[in-house]
């Protein structure tokens, strides 16, 4: 993925990567590029990357308790582990937990805490000052009521320690409370629900390195709600664009609240995914996770619009080596755009046509399908539910835009 390896510097280096399902495969493949010695962890017994690793044990990544004593054992038994990190897992805990227990670089518990729990993070941001939508944790529907009162609808009703959009509700009347509470709970594993303001503007997904207060933006994407109103209350994004459609006033400007946002966590050495609102006002934090993102946004999109491999450099850190911060400025700027698959229609698929014919399209660069034949189309409620995505790349926003919407087109569901 890069040809910049300094010599001896991986040399005989032991990283444990939590997850090994398909989003922590490509910085499996990185890591072992680097001649780093991989052991991975994941519930699933057939998770696709312990084929790939060196080593791996079968640990849910969500087991904190069970992952530390993994981590412990296999240090203390076969080879010293000298790095704890993710990808696309949204586990803080657990990576802080193991760094903690063994001593090695990473997040304090108390900034996992933090990024773990959005209705904390808030709280945290509004104490440093750091411009986010107005919030108040609920319990009931006339806890949403009062909250209307003071700032309006439309507002988001959302679980506090949830992903992947799961129980994300945009509702905008008094109707839907009830039923928004309820549903938001049931994805909560701690049963804890909050209300927040739904602010007006365009969003970006942001990807940045934080080491010792500097601060590198390597992605920086326009997120699409084109299907807002479509699958309504759900907020479902559809892909994005890269680079985002911003100036280089603006961009110094988020720059400074991704800072600000860190800052205030906790994260000093690190990466940072931000999710971000660009109101009348300015740009607005919706939420960040001390990681990298998922999606294949840090290990696809971002070096196919700019040639910056961000994973290696997370990977450094996570070792204790300090990031090279010349390898985090673009190499050139190239458009990508992504968009997923829905699936749609009650009953089970029984054919899907055209994926070869997608794939053959000119700038078409990745196309997965996560959904396959005999599965039932289940109604579209978070991102989990979609049918699988197009990485699309051109010398233009509107090409690669064209050519993305041409390959979800290609390819047809049968369902039935």
């Amino acid at each position: 993925m890069t040809p910049y390896v300094r010599q001896g510097e991986y040399e005989n280096k032991t990283l444990l990567i939590i997850g090994a399902g398909a989003e922590q495969v490509p910085g499996i493949l990185l890591a072992q590029k680097l001649g780093i010695f991989v052991v991975a962890v994941d519930g699933n017994p057939r998770a696709l990357g312990f084929a790939l690793a060196d080593d791996y044990g079968v640990v849910s990544t969500y087991d904190v308790p069970g992952n530390v004593q993994f981590a412990r054992t296999y240090s203390g038994s076969k080879r010293n582990i000298d790095g704890v990190m993710t990808l696309a897992s949204d586990v803080p805990m657990t990576v802080a937990a193991v760094a903690y227990a063994l001593g090695l670089p990473g997040h304090t518990l108390q900034t996992a805490r933090r990024a773990s729990d959005k209705l904390l993070m808030k709280r945290v941001f509004a104490k440093n000052g750091v411009p986010i939508p107005e919030f108040a944790p609920v319990k009931n529907s006339a806890d949403i009521e009062r909250f209307v009162r003071r700032h309006g609808y439309p507002i988001v009703v959302k679980p506090v320690d949830s992903r992947g959009a799961r129980g994300v509700l945009r509702i905008s009347n008094k109707e839907d409370l009830s039923w928004a509470i309820h549903t938001s709970r049931s994805e909560s594993p701690s049963g804890r629900v909050m209300v927040e303001k739904f602010l007006q503007g365009p969003q970006f997904s942001t990807e940045s390195v934080i080491y010792d207060g500097r601060i590198m933006t390597t992605g920086l994407s326009d997120r699409n709600y084109e299907y807002l109103e479509k699958f309504a209350p759900n907020i479902i994004e559809n892909g994005g664009d890269l680079p985002a459609s911003l100036n280089s006033a603006q961009r110094k400007r988020l720059n400074a609240l991704l800072l600000r946002a860190a800052r205030s966590l906790g994260i000093k050495r690190g990466s940072m995914k931000g999710d971000v609102v660009w109101t009348k006002r300015g740009p607005y934090i919706i939420e960040v996770a001390a990681r990298l993102s998922g999606g294949y946004f840090a290990t696809d999109e971002v070096p196919l619009s700019t040639g910056v491999d961000i994973v290696e450099q997370v990977i450094r850190i996570a070792l204790g080596l300090p990031p090279q911060f010349r390898m985090l400025k673009p190499k050139f700027t190239k458009y990508v755009c992504q968009r997923f698959f829905f699936p749609q229609g009650a009953g089970t698929i029984r054919n899907i046509r055209g994926i070869a014919k997608a794939r053959a399209i000119p700038g078409v660069k990745r196309l997965h399908l996560y959904a396959k034949v005999d599965d039932v189309v289940k109604k579209i409620v978070s991102h989990p539910s979609r049918g699988g995505y197009v990485m699309a790349v051109a010398t233009t926003r509107a090409k690669a835009q064209s050519i993305a919407r041409r390959a979800v087109e290609t390819v047809r569901f049968f369902i039935s």
